[in-house]
């Protein structure tokens, strides 16, 4: 299991767009995916999800990843976000 810390602040609250990439993109790996914040835990690949949890307002969030490519899976998920950030 991988985990790592990540910003998501600027690209809160999650538009529609925003969390069809993320979807997208998680449901590309194997491994299971996963947003953790504050005991809550949301599986990445699911877009209503996305859209439905509460994310802290602070946008500190962990990406898991549990899997043969988690590696990969988190390598690709970091560099999504930040090219989400870059966009704005």
């Amino acid at each position: 299991m991988i985990k790592e810390a990540i910003n998501i602040k600027p690209i809160l609250p999650m538009k529609r767009d925003t969390a069809a990439s993320i979807a997208t993109l998680a449901s590309r790996f194997d491994c299971t995916f996963t947003i953790e914040a504050h005991n809550m835990i949301l599986n990445a690949k699911s877009m209503l999800g996305l859209l439905s949890m509460s994310l802290p307002e602070d946008g500190q969030v962990s990406l898991s990843a549990d899997g043969d490519d988690e590696a990969a899976a988190i390598t690709a998920m970091s560099d999504l976000i930040r090219r989400l950030i870059a966009q704005l």
